[in-house]
């Protein structure tokens, strides 16, 4: 009895540690569908957020950064795109990770569901209401 109860907790202790280490499988620089941003996905406490850290269009005609203009809050419309959080609350449960997107281009927050296809390709499905569409991200690095 001691001999199972002992397998028992040490098969419980590896399954755990190894959830912790799938959910960190999403970490990294990863490049959107469109090739037009690049946002890098850090472990942000007990959950997983994204920032964007390239831009294939930095700047607006007149040379003057993107900014956050459709943002819902005013005040923040004149924050650059640039690393922008447009990733957040990211928890990691039942092989996928569940949170909020941030689309600067509509200025919209949006519930998201991130699964691994493989390591290089996430599938990110996106909600807002009854409406949900769904991006593949690639892995840069």
């Amino acid at each position: 009895m001691k001999q199972f109860l002992l397998t028992l907790i040490t098969f419980i202790m590896a399954v755990s540690v190894y959830a912790q280490d799938a959910g960190n499988n999403i970490t990294g620089i990863w490049l959107n569908e469109e090739r037009s941003a690049k946002i890098e996905i850090s472990k942000d406490g007990d959950s997983y957020s994204g920032k964007i850290i390239w831009l294939a269009e930095e700047t607006e005609k007149n040379g003057k950064p993107l900014v956050d203009k459709k943002n819902p809050d005013p005040k923040k419309r004149t924050q650059p795109i640039l690393g922008l959080n447009i990733l957040s609350g990211l928890e990691y449960s039942d092989d996928e990770w569940r949170g909020t997107i941030y689309a600067p281009k509509a200025g919209q927050f949006a519930d998201c569901s991130i699964k691994l296809k493989g390591m290089d390709k996430m599938q990110i499905k996106v909600s807002k209401g009854f409406f949900s569409k769904t991006k593949i991200w690639t892995r840069v690095k």
